[in-house]
């Protein structure tokens, strides 16, 4: 599956970037030649933040400053109706630069990526995925990024109202939307900084093996069961979200024949499927999903029709409304992988406490306004009788 991928505000296009890198990797002599990407973009209202990627073009075509005239290239300070304004504005320029590139028509999909807390990003990707859709007949994907727990707290929490307004409007156009807990990959200990890039890498590295596997043209590397980009389309609806479990096999086997060592093999590939539950972007029941995908990435030899079978029923078992897909995707190496997407989910615990916890912030943010607004006008009314200098 070949993608475009579109960024907006700092957080989404720091992930197109991570997109831009994987796809690198990818296409490289060492990974095979398999090209998961035919463009990337970065869209934002702050000039400085532009000019920190390492992989998207440099040219005014990949990396759009918008608003000008409004934000000054400074951004819009968190205030997602500003930069949906300034998008509403500036779109059909930018639409035009993204669909005009010239691979577009190379792309089985587009993806569209924000931060939800934050103001040019959740401001931004909604209409812009609108745009797109009367645009294109290709299906538009959005991943949305959750602000961590501590950019929830107060009685005015932006984080908490952009995350919520960007969530009610993607969900309107976008054929899926991913959403991503930064709490869930959050690393104590590490600084900010690195807890940021490790959580961009993890987004786009969820990403890479199943856009790899419909592209694979080696035939020794072609799975018996290939999620091609169709399985991938007819398994993304709605609300979703994407995990990834990785093992390593064993450096050494004395005896690869033994029935011992088959046994550990299939463990292992069960192993990588609880922990890619484990490591799911947000937390949720997988009974809830109405469509569910799996690939296992491992060496040929050591999947077994037996293993998907046991990963298929069990996975038809827990969620028994879902649609199961599963398939393989045979790879060099000493590592097993599985990929696991839960779409089309009927509930979302933390989504649910966040549009409430927004509802009752918009009231607070009222009544914080008009007691302000009382308390200023009485602290000038004891100016009243001064004289000004006009």
């Amino acid at each position: 599956m070949k993608l475009s991928v579109i960024g907006f505000g700092q957080c989404g296009c720091n992930i197109a970037d991570e997109f831009y890198a994987v796809n690198n990797y990818a296409k490289s002599i060492f990974n095979g030649r398999v090209e998961i990407l035919t463009d990337a973009f970065a869209i934002n209202t702050d000039e400085a933040d532009l000019g920190f990627f390492k992989n998207i073009p440099k040219d005014k075509t990949h990396r759009i400053l918008i608003g000008t005239l409004s934000a000054f290239g400074h951004g819009v300070g968190k205030i997602n109706t500003d930069a949906a304004n300034i998008i509403r504005g500036s779109n059909s320029a930018v639409t035009d630069i993204i669909l005009k590139s010239k691979r577009f028509h190379e792309s089985d999909a587009v993806i569209a990526i924000a931060s939800g807390g934050g103001g040019t990003g959740s401001g931004t990707i909604g209409f812009s995925i609108k745009a797109l859709k009367e645009r294109v007949d290709k299906p538009v994907y959005a991943i949305i990024v959750l602000p961590f727990a501590f950019e929830e707290r107060g009685n005015t929490s932006y984080a908490v109202m952009n995350t919520a307004t960007s969530i009610n409007t993607v969900s309107r156009y976008a054929d899926a939307v991913f959403l991503v807990d930064n709490e869930r990959y959050r690393k104590v200990g590490c600084n900010l900084a690195h807890n940021l890039q490790e959580i961009n890498k993890e987004i786009a590295k969820g990403f890479s093996d199943l856009c790899c596997a419909g592209e694979e043209r080696r035939r020794r590397h072609i799975g018996s069961k290939v999620i091609d980009a169709g399985d991938i389309k007819q398994s993304l609806s709605g609300v979703s979200i994407l995990g990834r479990g990785e093992v390593s096999l064993p450096a050494f086997q004395w005896r690869k024949d033994h029935f011992r060592e088959a046994i550990k093999e299939q463990s292992l590939i069960i192993g990588a499927l609880r922990l890619a539950e484990g490591n799911s972007s947000l937390s949720i029941k997988l009974e809830d999903a109405r469509k569910i995908l799996v690939l296992v990435v491992a060496p040929k030899d050591t999947m077994q029709v037996s293993t998907l079978e046991e990963i298929s029923n069990s996975l038809q078992e827990r969620a028994s409304k879902s649609v199961v897909r599963i398939g393989d995707y045979p790879r060099k190496g000493h590592d097993v992988s599985v990929t696991l997407v839960a779409s089309q989910l009927t509930r979302v615990p933390r989504i649910e406490r966040l549009f409430l916890q927004a509802e009752d912030l918009f009231k607070r943010q009222q009544e914080i306004s008009e007691e302000s607004g009382t308390k200023i006008e009485r602290m000038w009314e004891f100016g009243r009788n001064i004289p000004t200098l006009d």
